[in-house]
Formats: structure tokens, sequence, C-alpha cells
């Protein structure tokens, strides 16, 4: 009884022809042996089990066969039978595993000398090259570049990187690609049939899906499965017995897998991949099986028709792309590719792989299946196609910030003093000059709305008369206010009747400063609106106003004169008309009180004293003269730093009304 001889070794190839898909390289020997233009180096490269020592054995005896058939070795000749027999002494196979040393390559190159015994050439082919030291390489060097004529070297490795690239440069290089499944599966059913074993179709596929482009491994792969299951009854070896053995999965549940991550459905996806793991499946081949099928998916996608031609699969699995593209969108599969296509390395290195695998998965489902920027504005798109978006066309044009904010403000004016009108000092007399004064202010001045002071004998108040003082900074220099007013004017016309409209058409912007806005409305004495109207009509606008700006701290005022027949003075907030009488109660008075929301300037008081040191008396109107604007360099020095005026300042009625009217707290007090 014979020795038994594994498959790989019973079916490797002994011509050109029986090579499977390398192509492109057995074309260039075969017509570089028709020629006689061969080389004397070559380099073949490629993953394990594509023939590469099978092929680099083909050329040898090919370069030694004397009758050659069309650049096939003949196969029967004394050189081509030794080499079949491993019995020819002119062509050496070297592993370079085992002989790397300096020294061996130092021997071979003395060795190359000699001349061949039988054949035409002397052929070393070294398997797995890479392995070989730099010393090795730099003693083998000098023969690699120029041997003598009747030496060829034909080097092999998995690692071309590692091989010295002045050795590259002085060789043919050719690179072997992994062999498609399905020439793989050809080759399997044609050994399968010559070897009498019962096989199914399916089985096939499995091997032939297991062996990942290698020729050998996939014999390897069926010489195993003939041995644990071809008994001698000859049983069928069926696809679920080949799947159980290498822990494969069936073409149906990945497809199951693969559909569960296109319908979002976490659910079926978690109890598929737990019930693949209790059958012992490598989940490491899964997770490769299932970046598989989604790049099928995509290619059917791009390529429709022809996406048969990019893809290494058989009718079968292609026909599962097209069943599973049409349940998903391309951006979807793009996105479970970029997320999965990541993390390979990753789950070689876990623990845990089926806990890291459906964690990932189902990460890779979430963002895939998330709301898009993209798929919201083609929405908006068609709605707004659609007509059903019209109303966004009317709203005004603006930022959603303060639309006074958008505006620009003029710039701020220097503010000038100016001489009291109604001091009682002839014009012959020289002014005092004023003393400088301290004042402590806050870190950041946060603007606030003048208040309005007592009253004087004249009827108008303090602030009223001060605003010619202020002219410049209260009142605007542009058209920004007459813009908004007039935007509100248009917006609340229709909305309060025809006399409200003709008086919003003959009103005048008196004022916009600090977000408010102030409308002096024109006076028909012949028909006087009442107070209250007013002050409702203000509130409608106020709302409206903050709706067009979108900003909420914005106000606006109406200041109308009031119904006494004699058009007298205009009327003014509730918060304004109340104060001086407050202040009036007030004793002692407070000069300036900063609540951090409104600046206080009440009359300054006839005291007589000589406030600021400088030895003499201050020019003071009498008690029944016009009052007049105080300058800011006027007023007396600070008290702030004083504790029992802080104290007084903190429990003075006029204060407590303010703070609790306008909130904040004092950041200065000056006594008058």
């Amino acid at each position: 009884m014979s020795e038994y001889q594994v498959i790989a070794r019973k079916w490797r190839p002994r011509t050109f022809g029986d090579v499977v898909g390398q192509e492109h390289v057995l074309r260039t020997l075969k017509n570089a042996i028709k020629a006689n233009r061969t080389a004397h180096a070559y380099l073949f490269v490629g993953p394990r089990g594509v023939g590469k020592t099978t092929t680099a054995r083909i050329f040898a005896k090919a370069l030694n066969c004397t009758n050659l058939q069309d650049g096939e070795p003949c196969g029967e000749c004394p050189s081509c039978v030794a080499i079949n027999q491993d019995a020819s002494l002119d062509v050496i196979e070297i592993d370079a595993a085992s002989h790397n040393s300096a020294d061996y390559m130092r021997e071979l190159s003395e060795e190359v000398m000699h001349l061949p015994i039988a054949g035409k050439y002397k052929i070393y082919i070294i398997d797995e090259v890479h392995m070989l030291s730099k010393a090795a390489w730099n003693a083998l060097l000098k023969t690699v570049e120029e041997p003598p004529a009747h030496v060829k070297f034909i080097f092999a490795t998995t690692e071309a990187h590692a091989v010295l690239p002045t050795i590259v440069s002085r060789c043919q290089r050719f690179d072997l690609q992994p062999i498609p499944s399905n020439l793989i599966h050809d080759r399997l059913a044609k050994i399968a049939a010559a070897e009498k074993i019962s096989i199914s179709d399916g089985a096939l596929q499995a091997i032939s899906r297991a062996a990942a482009g290698g020729m050998r491994d996939a014999q390897s792969l069926l010489d195993q499965i003939i041995a644990f299951f071809g008994g001698a009854d000859g049983t069928e070896i069926d696809e679920e017995t080949v799947l159980s053995m290498f822990a494969l999965t069936a073409g149906n549940e990945l497809e199951a897998l693969v559909s569960a991550l296109l319908a979002n459905d976490p659910a079926s996806l978690v109890r598929g991949v737990s019930a693949l793991a209790r059958r012992g499946r490598n989940l490491e081949t899964l997770f490769e099986d299932i970046l598989s099928t989604l790049r099928g998916i995509e290619l059917v996608m791009l390529l429709k028709d022809q996406a048969a031609e990019v893809l290494d699969e058989d009718p079968e699995a292609i026909g599962r792309f097209v069943r599973l593209a049409g349940m998903s969108d391309q951006t979807t599969v793009r996105l479970l590719l970029e997320t999965l296509s990541s993390v390979g390395r990753i789950l070689r290195d876990a623990v845990n792989k089926q806990i890291f695998l459906e964690t990932i998965m189902l990460k890779a489902m979430r963002q895939a299946h998330a709301v898009r920027l993209d798929d919201v504005l083609m929405k908006l798109k068609n709605l707004r196609a659609a007509g059903e978006l019209e109303y966004l066309d009317k709203v005004p044009p603006g930022r959603p910030q303060s639309a006074v904010a958008a505006m620009p403000m003029p710039e701020p004016v220097k503010k000038t003093a100016v001489e009291p009108a109604a001091l009682k000092t002839t014009p012959a007399e020289p002014a005092p000059e004023p003393v400088e004064k301290t004042v402590v202010e806050p870190a950041k001045a946060v603007a606030r709305p003048a208040v309005p002071a007592k009253t004087g004998v004249t009827g108008k108040s303090a602030s009223e008369t001060a605003s010619a003082v202020e002219k410049e900074k209260v009142q605007m220099s542009g058209s920004d206010g007459a813009a908004l007013w007039g935007k509100l004017a248009e917006m609340a016309g229709n909305e309060f009747g025809p006399a409200w409209k003709e008086r919003f058409d003959g009103a005048t912007v008196s004022g916009f400063e600090d977000d408010t806005l102030k409308i002096e409305l024109p006076f028909d004495p012949a028909a006087p609106v009442p107070t209250d109207e007013v002050r409702t009509v203000e509130s409608r606008l106020i709302a409206l106003m903050q709706n067009l700006t979108g900003n909420w701290a914005s106000a606006l005022r109406l200041e109308y004169p009031e119904s006494d027949g004699g058009g007298g003075e205009l009327i003014k907030p509730e918060a304004e008309k109340s104060l001086p009488s407050a202040i009036d109660a007030a004793e002692p008075a407070v000069g300036m009180v900063d609540t951090g929301n409104a600046d206080v300037a009440a009359d300054e008081a006839a005291s007589g004293d000589d406030s600021d040191g400088d030895g003499e008396d201050e020019c003071v109107p009498e008690a029944d003269s016009e009052m007049t604007a105080l300058n800011q360099e006027d007023i007396s020095p600070s008290l702030f730093n004083d504790p029992d005026e802080y104290r007084k300042a903190q429990d003075d009625p006029a204060v407590r009304m303010l703070r609790d009217k306008f909130g904040g707290e004092i950041v200065d007090i000056h006594r008058l």
C-alpha cells in the first residue's frame, strides 16, 4: 500500500496551463521563453497559496526543457522528469528561513561559478527571501547583479517590503493576486469529481469562501473535510457540515443580519449575532463577511448590471446583493461601510468579541439611520416648491436678534458743558473755574434710560431742562428710529382703526436710546384721546416691536399732550410721573443714585456751603428761580466710601422705590 499524498501536492500544477488566476504572470513568462529574452533574476510576490513556488518550478522546468511546446515544458524530457521527481541537480530550492546567514550566501556565491550538470541553466529558487538578514543580502548582492550566464535566480516572498530595494531593482518583479473564489470552486469541483468525492455545490462554495483567495488553503480544507466526514458509505458532504466545521456563516444567515442593519432593526441584529455565537461561528469571519456583503450592495447600486464583472462572487451571492440593495439607499450603505471598515483590527484584539461586535454594529446602525441635514434641506425645498412655506416669504427680513442692534448707531458725541441759563451773575464777573472731582465709577457702566427729577416752577421736569445738554446724545441723527417706527406703524395701523392710523402717520420720532423708541403723537383738541387708551395702544406696540426686532428688552413710549383743552404737557410713562413726588418726600435728598438701570438727577439744593473747598462761594440760584441743568463737574464729591452715607442711602425711601422699580445696585452717591 503506497503512502497517501495530500490533494495540495497531488494536484499541484505541472504546466503554465494548470495554474489558475495568474494569467498576467504566465503570459509574460511564456513569451520571454519563446523569445529567448529571459532575465537573470526574478521576484515573485503574493499572499500565501496563490502559486509563487509552483510558478517558479514550472518556469525552471521550461528554462531547461529540451522539447518546449509553445513555451510550455513537455514534461517528458529527462530534465522535466527530474524536476517533477525533485531529483534535478540543476534546480536548487533553498528555504531562506533556515538558510539566512551571510556565510551560507558566501558559499552560494562561490557555488554558482560551477556549470550545470545536465540542463542549460543552473537555477536557484529561494523561497521566503524576506527572512534573509541584511548581511546575507549584502553577501549575495554582487552575484545577483552580475551572475554567470548559466545562472538564474528566482525569489519568492509574501512580504516584498522586507526585501532590500537594491535587490528588487536588480530583479523582474511579478505580483501574484489572490485567486477568485469562483475559480477555486471550479478547481475543487474538478478535484472532487476525479477523486469520486460526494460533496454538494454549497459546500464547495463555502470552502472557496473560507480559503480567502488561496488555492493551497482551499485544497487543504477539502482534504480535511474528506477526512472528517467523507466516510466509505458515500454520504454527501453538505453545506451545513462545512459551515459547522470551519465556523462559517451561511448565506441566508448573513442576509438576515445585513437586512437588520439596513432596516434599522436592533433587536433582530442582536438576536442574529447571539444565535451565531452560540453555534460557534467565527465572529471575525462573520464581520469580514458583513463588510464584503455591504461592499457588494454598494457596487450593485453603483454599477448596476456591470457589478458581476467587478465582484468576485458566484451568481447566487450577486442575486443576494441585488435583493438587499432594494431595501435601502446608497448613503445608508456608505455610512455603514465607513463606520465598520475601520474597526476590524480592534475586533481581533477585543477580549469579548461578541459584545464588541454587537456594540459597533448598533453604533453604525444608529449613525447611518440618523436624520441628516441634507434630507431636511431637501424636504424643505420640496415643501417650498409645493407652496407649503408661503408664510415664510411674508416674514419681514432681518436677523433673529434685535433689529435695533443691526442698525448703524450714530457715533457718540462728546458732551459739552452748557452755562446755566438763570444764574444770578453779571456778565462782567468771571465764571468760577470748575474744580476736578473724582467720581467712583463701576468697571463697566450699563446704559440706562434717563429718569426725570423734580418738577420746577415752570411745569417742566429737570430731565426736560437737562435735555438741552444731552440733546446730541439722546436724539437720533439718522433714520434708524424712523425706519423702525414706519414698520411698526404699517403693522399696527389696520389693527387699531382709521383714527389711530391717522395719528400714526402724523407721529414723529422724538428719541431712540437704549432700545427704547420714543414717539410723539399729534394732538387734536377737538378729539382728545384718554390716557388709558394711549397706554393700551402703547403696550400693543411694544409687543409688536419685540416680535419684530427679536429683542425682548426693547420698549416704546408714546408721548401725547394731555387733554386739558390747551395742549398741555406730554403724557409720560407712569414710572416717570411718580418719581418726582417720591423724591420730593424723601429726606435727606440723594443727588445721584445709580441702580444699574437708571440715573436719577435731582435738582441741586441751595445749601450755600463751599462744597468744593476752594474758599469761594458758588453761585446758587434762588429757590423760586427756574431750575437749570446740572453739569457733571458741578456735582459734589462722591460719598460712596463713607459707610454711614452708604447705609443711609440704602435705607432712603426714594432709593428703595427706585431699586424696586428698576432693580440693580447703588454704584455712587453724591449729596447736593
